[in-house]
């Protein structure tokens, strides 16, 4: 079946898997090697091409470019929590076509709601081969993602605080509750997140330069 779809396709790909067989790096058809964000809108563009109208679920931090990709192919992205757990759960309740993680794991529900990196190389070739796409060409298209993270060293007493000043101080802005407090803002986001296992508190961001994301990133620290 993989020989087919390689025939099928007309594009080479590489990939490296992981170990365990669930994530894996992925490799176009010009020996580049993705990283998770471009992966990630990659794999986003060609389902939204290949399967307008389609519904992807996707880590709350995840680049809101991808939603973009997915709205202008009328596609709908339901955000989850961060946790793989979260991801699959969604994945399984039905209706979902797609759901990824942002490091490497790619779940293809009607297959299995699971990460599984064969299942995500055969579906690659079959994304590829259905739009006539070569996935460098997919991959020079995609926008600049421009995301900061920082960590903030938070007792565990003082981390319901945080989330709930976090909620008030947003007040006048839109807010995301799916996993921690995502804020939205004009030219981005920003995200404040306990970590479920140290005493820290994690802020990523999302703006239109790699500046703007650090200074806002930087600000919620500060505000922490």
């Amino acid at each position: 079946r993989l020989e087919e779809l390689v025939r099928t396709s007309g594009s080479a790909v590489g990939v490296v898997f992981d170990p365990d067989g669930e994530t894996l790096v992925i490799i176009d058809d010009e020996g580049r090697a993705l990283n998770h964000d471009q992966a990630l809108l990659s794999l986003v563009s060609l389902v939204a091409e290949a399967h307008p109208g389609a519904r992807i679920a996707l880590p709350v931090a995840a680049s809101r470019e991808a939603e973009r990709i997915a709205a202008d192919a009328g596609c709908e992205i339901e955000w989850t929590k961060m946790s793989a757990a979260h991801l699959m759960e969604v994945a399984n309740r039905g209706g979902i076509d797609f759901a990824a993680s942002q490091e490497g794991g790619y779940i293809w529900p009607d297959f299995l709601p699971a990460y599984d990196a064969v299942a995500t190389l055969a579906k690659l070739l079959d994304l590829l081969a259905t739009t006539g796409r070569r996935l460098s060409s997919v991959s020079r298209d995609l926008p600049r993602v421009h995301m900061a993270h920082e960590m903030v060293a938070t007792p565990w007493e003082r981390k319901g605080s945080v989330m709930r000043t976090t909620v008030e101080q947003a007040k006048d802005r839109d807010v995301v509750l799916v996993d921690g407090v995502k804020v939205l803002h004009p030219d981005g986001w920003a995200l404040v997140l306990p970590d479920p296992e140290e005493p820290l508190t994690h802020v990523w961001a999302e703006a239109g330069s790699d500046h703007g994301a650090r200074q806002l990133a930087q600000e919620y620290a500060r505000r922490i």
